[in-house]
């Protein structure tokens, strides 16, 4: 059907290109008609002539239309065309070099990006230094409110600094994939410890429900996953409750924060979009959810998330893996 579409199209292109020639053809027949008329030429012979010039005029634009079909699909499966024609020659000396500026501009494009890449995972590879030392000056602190609010700080340098890495290791994902079994609730658990100072600091309650399941997942994807989700949880949750449990084939992470107004649901996987809350609390890189889902599609995990104003946020990871296995 698409084949035929694209016949039908050509076609009506080539007589639009061939017209003036076309009615030259009808036109010359007519005068030789009209001559025959006036000069009383002899009936047969006149028929003569012009069914044999009709049958060269046919065949002329017969060839002329095969040869230009043949010459499209050369062109659009990328073959080298040679032509006598002027304007031919000039088109395609023309088209390569756009073709080569196109080619330059994209290389261009790559090595720019490149070295920004480069950058950005220098500079995050240099703050973990800082960060680890702050970490240390903290510990040496006396315990206090004063000390809780730094170590709170510097873990979120630490979070933030880790987003910009994994972000820029989100390009080449499959080549830090790394698949085996892995136990859910030791994965969960592992990464509500690195968040416990927030539970503390902002009287957040945590409830864990059933979480005994196996799953084949790259362990360190699907823990920056989890941090995300309880990032954001954490981040928009004061004095409330914090729930994490398995729903049939479904891990909730449920809380009740200040949820998300229903405006903003549809973007707020979206990148850079911070949203009313993120205006509101100046918390939001507008970073953090997109990479979320951008590691859940890469690992095949759909999400579903739900919010209501005053109520609070659910998010739910579908975790069925029928079509996951290992040798």
């Amino acid at each position: 059907m698409a084949k035929d579409k694209k016949m039908i199209r050509f076609f009506l292109s080539w007589m639009r290109d061939r017209a003036p020639f076309l009615l030259g053809y009808v036109g010359f027949f007519l005068i030789l008609l009209m001559i025959s008329q006036v000069f009383n030429l002899e009936r047969e012979l006149t028929r003569y002539v012009l069914l044999l010039l009709f049958i060269i005029a046919l065949l002329t634009s017969l060839v002329d239309l095969l040869g230009q079909w043949r010459l499209v699909e050369r062109i659009l499966h990328d073959e080298i065309v040679v032509s006598s024609n002027v304007a031919q020659v000039t088109l395609q000396e023309r088209l390569a070099q756009v073709s080569q500026r196109v080619r330059e501009l994209e290389y261009q494009v790559r090595q720019d990006r490149e070295d920004l890449e480069d950058y950005y995972t220098m500079w995050a590879y240099q703050m973990k230094t800082p960060i680890a030392a702050g970490q240390l000056l903290v510990a040496d602190l006396e315990a206090g409110r004063h000390k809780q609010a730094l170590t709170q700080e510097v873990f979120k340098i630490e979070q933030y600094t880790g987003l910009v890495l994994n972000y820029l290791r989100l390009q080449s994902f499959h080549e830090d994939l790394l698949l085996e079994k892995a136990e859910l609730g030791g994965l969960v658990h592992q990464v509500v410890k690195k968040f416990s100072i927030f539970f503390i600091q902002q009287q957040i309650s945590l409830e864990l429900g059933n979480l005994n399941k196996i799953l084949v997942t790259d362990k360190k994807w699907f823990s920056l996953l989890l941090e995300q989700f309880l990032s954001n949880a954490v981040k928009y949750t004061r004095n409330g409750k914090i729930s994490i449990y398995l729903d049939g084939e479904d891990l909730v992470i449920a809380d009740t924060g200040i949820g998300i107004a229903k405006s903003d649901l549809e973007r707020v996987f979206d990148r850079g979009f911070s949203g009313y809350n993120g205006r509101l609390t100046q918390q939001s890189s507008g970073l953090g959810l997109y990479l979320s889902r951008k590691i859940a599609d890469q690992l095949g995990i759909p999400l579903i998330l739900t919010s209501e104003v005053g109520v609070g946020t659910e998010i739910r990871l579908r975790l069925k893996q029928e079509q996951l296995s290992l040798d």
